[in-house]
């Protein structure tokens, strides 16, 4: 039987208490995988702090602040506060912002009177950073030193500091009033002569970011100049505080989830899929499905409004689906490609004219392919020459159509500070297949009136 069967055993009794076995195998555990075993366990809240609280040291901390933020709020809306507080206490500034905001106002109030004064000061600087900012994200756990201290001193003061930081691979230089001069790197420093001054070897060249930058630019940041954390700085150069690689990890993922749901036409939620209710998850889905089925009326709209051509040519009803379909599929392309290089910086909304010109070539090219493979596919059915020519006319200005809309609305879309994802999958479909329905009435129309 596996731990998380076993632990989930004694849930199933009302009973926490686990064994000596069991606590020495949870204890040799990584504190993720503790969390892990926790979470599979189906254990309540509260028998989730008991556990933690029998494992003890700081293996059930670092466990504690492992598990899922919905976990850590039950668990500290179940709990009373003074058995939370080292758990709260122990975890990073930054997530403990996180959590005491999620939680309700009545426990946030009971457990912060207790919390130390620094890590309350800590909380309210934190606090009125805006989310989805480097500032919500950035932790004041950060090595620091002034420049005129030798390598031997700054040795010694960093063997106090480094219990208490989140990393020591990066130490940055500040005077009096934390204006940032430098940085240092933990090798460089060990490497050094122990007379020299810092200023003599930190890097006065320092990349750093505002503290109002937006969360997936500061990711950016540290992808492209390949850092292990990043400094944040206010509009004086003032040291805020840094953002750790680790922290931009769960940027990109949460990001990369977000833009998937928007993809899908979900409405972006945080919770796991199991952790979300039935109910909740219905209405994540129904309201983008009920706009789009509105949205599809169009379609419907506009075929009824061509009803005469449809009679006159019972044949344009058959390839409709292939006309859209295709645009649809054409459209979502060129949306999610560029949905995908505005996530990475390879595209920005100053490029509007080049990616105008490179997708109308690119639709071109498309429309003129595969116009010309439907109206063969078409002229060797049915030896219609007029049915042939307007499904492959239809399919080139619906695709050429397509392409540019899928491209340049996340561009239109990014200037105007929304986001790109809103384009991608089934909204952009749905409208091409309008546009579509509409070109593919309007040349019917038109070559018919010309061969009369």
């Amino acid at each position: 039987m596996t731990l998380a069967l076993e632990i989930a055993r004694l849930a199933d009794c009302s009973d926490a208490q686990l064994s000596r076995e069991q606590l020495d195998a949870l204890r040799s555990l990584h504190p993720s995988d503790i969390a892990e075993t926790l979470d599979e366990s189906g254990c309540s809240p509260s028998q989730i702090v008991e556990i933690l609280v029998q494992i003890g040291n700081h293996r059930s901390s670092d466990a504690f602040a492992q598990l899922d933020i919905e976990t850590q709020q039950a668990c500290l809306e179940a709990t009373n506060a003074q058995t939370m507080l080292r758990f709260v206490e122990n975890m990073e500034p930054d997530d403990r912002v996180d959590l005491l905001k999620a939680v309700d106002d009545d426990v946030r109030e009971a457990i912060m009177p207790l919390i130390a004064q620094a890590e309350r000061n800590d909380i309210r600087r934190l606090w009125k950073y805006e989310e989805g900012t480097a500032g919500a994200v950035m932790t004041t756990e950060y090595a620091v030193l002034p420049q005129h201290i030798t390598v031997s001193e700054a040795l010694e003061q960093m063997r106090l500091q480094a219990p208490n930081k989140e990393t020591i691979y990066t130490i940055h230089i500040t005077d009096g009033q934390r204006h940032l001069l430098g940085i240092l790197s933990l090798r460089d420093l060990i490497m050094s002569k122990p007379r020299i001054t810092l200023d003599t070897i930190m890097q006065t060249r320092v990349i750093s970011v505002p503290h109002e930058m937006a969360e997936e630019e500061v990711a950016a940041v540290i992808a492209k100049y390949d850092l292990l954390a990043v400094p944040v700085v206010d509009a004086e150069n003032r040291l805020l505080g840094i953002i750790t690689v680790d922290d931009v990890i769960d940027i990109i993922e949460a990001e990369s989830t977000e833009d998937f749901q928007r993809i899908s036409a979900v409405v972006p939620f945080e919770e796991g899929y199991f952790r979300r209710s039935l109910p909740r998850l219905f209405w994540n889905r129904f309201l983008w499905l009920a706009l789009l089925l509105f949205t599809s009326l169009l379609s419907t709209t506009i075929m009824e409004m061509n009803s005469g051509v449809l009679h006159q040519m019972v044949a344009l009803a058959f390839f409709i689906p292939m006309v859209t379909g295709t645009c649809g599929n054409a459209g979502t392309q060129s949306a999610t490609m560029m949905v995908r290089s505005l996530a990475l910086g390879e595209v920005d909304p100053g490029d509007f004219l080049r990616v105008f010109r490179r997708e109308l070539f690119m639709g071109l090219a498309l429309g003129v392919t595969l116009g010309l493979m439907a109206y063969f596919r078409v002229y060797l059915q049915d030896r219609n020459v007029l049915l042939g020519w307007t499904v492959g006319a239809a399919l080139l200005a619906t695709l050429l159509t397509a392409n540019l809309t899928g491209a340049l609305m996340p561009l239109l879309l990014k200037k105007l500070r929304l986001d790109p994802a809103l384009t991608a999958g089934p909204f952009i479909a749905t409208v091409i297949d309008a546009v579509g329905i509409t070109l593919y009435f309007q040349i019917a129309m038109f070559l018919m009136k010309a061969v009369q």
